[in-house]
């Protein structure tokens, strides 16, 4: 599935996601191993996917999913008032930008990191000028995939030629 960026347009929910985490601050930060970011990958990992595998404190499994990348792989951590908050990781493409992973505090209540995250990497695209931020398969049955198809319009390719949904 992929936004095309120039057509987005927030809804009232994803509006509201922008408000609440206006105080947050995007870093880029290189894509090694940082003890911050693995504690809060842990910490969001048991939270929301308990027993799924990955909850365990394996930092080689860490940085083998995360960390070791073939192509132009960007980390993103986002603070408020100085304390991790989320990160995230992002492939840079030649017409857009692809959602690799992105991680956040579980703990805060009233938070919509990741709809802020998907709202911030679109708006990364328009300043770099990107026309289409990648949100990687989609399973409409997923619960957990049920996001993506929020960001209106929303395009999917099916048998090699993209089109709206």
């Amino acid at each position: 599935m992929r936004v095309p960026v120039a057509h987005f347009q927030p809804s009232r929910s994803q509006k509201r996601a922008a408000r609440v985490h206006r105080e947050l601050t995007a870093v880029r930060r290189e894509l090694t191993y940082d003890s911050q970011h693995y504690a809060l990958y842990l910490r969001y990992q048991r939270y929301r996917h308990p027993g799924g595998g990955m909850d365990q404190d394996s930092r080689e499994q860490y940085q083998h999913f995360l960390l070791h990348s073939n192509v132009a792989t960007q980390l993103y951590e986002f603070r408020e008032q100085g304390v991790l908050r989320m990160v995230s990781l992002v492939d840079r493409l030649v017409d857009g930008l692809s959602s690799v992973y992105t991680f956040f505090e579980p703990d805060v209540p009233g938070t919509s990191y990741g709809t802020y995250n998907i709202l911030w990497q679109i708006e990364t695209c328009r300043s770099q000028g990107l026309p289409y931020l990648y949100l990687g398969y989609w399973i409409g049955e997923s619960k957990k995939m049920a996001y993506k198809a929020t960001f209106r319009p929303i395009e999917g390719l099916l048998n090699g030629v993209w089109g709206r949904l």
